[in-house]
């Protein structure tokens, strides 16, 4: 593993979400079971009081202490601090590169202190991890100019931030056009501009905890041989259902079921296709209706679309023609039905107690955002359309946000007291942030440059992003 350069705060903010870990053992190899991760210690003294835990079965209540590394409990001299005789166990993030007993962390009367490698016990990559803390700030988070850019004009800021809301675009344009030329090579169809359309939306589809699994599972979708199969709806659901792993070992019979796993033996002979690991989609603390079965069903409606009933060109008619293109997209978006299976039930074998949305307002509104937007915007360039490209760039600058704002939004206007009233703007923010603040580019930022004269920050970094 290669080891990123973290601190503390941020290995506290993943202790603190369990979803981020599971299945924890001591170094000695004991079961470790979290019962409460304790109250965090703004003082001296360990970083965690009142945790209970279970150690093999045996349970504690006490004090737990966080380290980057296995020697930081002796770095930091805690042996001899009588603040931390009641510690029950530390959370190192990363092994040390070697093995040596008196690493062990000992309190007085030499009682040692169990140990946990927590990046042993990772459910995702610590990138993953680290995307999804910078776009949850915590309470405590400002960035580096905070309160100092206040005296900054209004001018200055909305020229760097248009600046900004330019690039972000353009980088998810690159991101779109980089994965076109891949699959297409030098000719490039209709069918590869539907695939990577079908291939974003699912990565969309899958939030931050089933992201990966998504556009793994799109991945195995291979439009120019799909669209030749004629696929029925049952079809399409068998396909996704079979290569996402949810039709192998499935205890429950029903008569969907039954038929989803009987089309899945023809299919699966065609498509050649190794299957996703069904213990690999994550379920845990996801609202029913963000279930990945959810929208994996959502996923299946909309590839019966794309490859019976022109989605893409209608995506591309909304853009040129449409009075209203939000509510046009709105609409497009409603059309892929999913199956009735899927309407009164969130996993297989299990009713929801109501009727279950296929798919939201909010997400059809991170999927314009974040896929259509900048897939269109590269289809203009690429055929020369100007009136497209005029309205897409037109749509972006001035569609208003109406419940898109997240945490970094929200947090970036109070601290720059600006307000982010359409995409753009908003799209602005959270490139500055993602970009500059939490990276401490202050002395490359146009409002850095204004607040500091050009000189680089000295302010450790955990202050700007924790």
């Amino acid at each position: 593993m290669i080891k990123l350069n973290l601190n503390e705060n941020f290995i506290c903010r993943i202790w603190e979400d369990s979803s981020c870990y599971s299945n924890l053992k001591t170094t000695s190899g004991k079961n470790v079971e979290i019962n409460d991760t304790g109250i965090r210690n703004p003082d001296s003294g360990p970083d965690y009081y009142n945790a209970k835990i279970k150690i093999d079965g045996v349970s504690y209540s006490g004090c737990i202490e966080i380290h980057k590394s296995e020697k930081d409990w002796k770095t930091h001299k805690h042996k001899g601090d009588n603040k931390y005789n009641s510690v029950i166990l530390q959370v190192v993030f990363y092994k040390d590169t070697f093995n040596n007993d008196s690493l062990n962390p000992v309190v007085k009367k030499s009682r040692e202190i169990p140990t946990v490698i927590l990046s042993d016990y990772l459910t995702r990559s610590v990138r993953e991890i680290w995307k999804e803390i910078i776009n949850n700030p915590s309470e405590k988070f400002r960035i580096p100019c905070y309160p100092e850019n206040l005296n900054t004009s209004d001018d200055i800021k909305k020229e760097w931030l248009s600046k900004l809301a330019d690039d972000r675009l353009e980088l998810k344009t690159a991101k779109i056009k980089l994965r076109l030329e891949e699959i297409s090579g030098d000719q490039i169809k209709k069918i590869f501009w539907e695939q990577v359309m079908f291939e974003f939306i699912c990565e969309a589809l899958g939030y931050s905890k089933n992201r990966k699994q998504f556009l793994c599972l799109s991945h195995k979708i291979d439009l120019t041989k799909i669209s030749k199969m004629k696929l029925s709806r049952l079809q399409t659901d068998s396909l996704l259902f079979g290569l996402s792993g949810f039709l192998k070992d499935l205890r429950f019979k029903d008569d969907y079921i039954e038929s989803l796993k009987n089309e899945w033996e023809y299919l699966k002979s065609v498509i050649r296709k190794d299957t996703i690991e069904k213990s690999e989609w994550n379920f845990f603390r996801l609202r029913p209706s963000n279930f990945p079965t959810i929208r994996i069903a959502y996923a299946s409606a909309l590839l019966f679309e794309i490859i019976n009933n022109d989605f893409f060109k209608k995506i591309i008619m909304a853009f040129e023609e449409g009075q209203n293109i939000s509510k046009e997209l709105n609409a497009l978006f409603k059309i892929p039905e999913v199956s009735d299976y899927w309407k009164k039930n969130y996993i297989f074998g299990k009713k929801s107690s109501s009727a279950i949305a296929s798919i939201g307002n909010e997400r059809i509104r991170d999927i314009t955002v974040n896929v259509i937007l900048p897939l269109i915007n590269l289809y203009s360039a690429y055929f020369d359309k100007t009136n497209l490209n005029s309205r897409v760039n037109f749509y972006y600058r001035n569609q208003k946000q109406k419940n898109g704002r997240n945490e970094i939004t929200r947090v970036m206007e109070k601290q720059l007291n600006m307000k982010s009233g359409s995409i753009a703007a908003e799209q602005a923010l959270i490139h500055l942030h993602n970009f500059y603040c939490v990276r401490e580019e202050c002395n490359k930022c146009g409002i850095g440059k204004s607040v500091f004269g050009g000189t680089a920050v000295h302010e450790p970094f955990r202050i700007i992003l924790y």
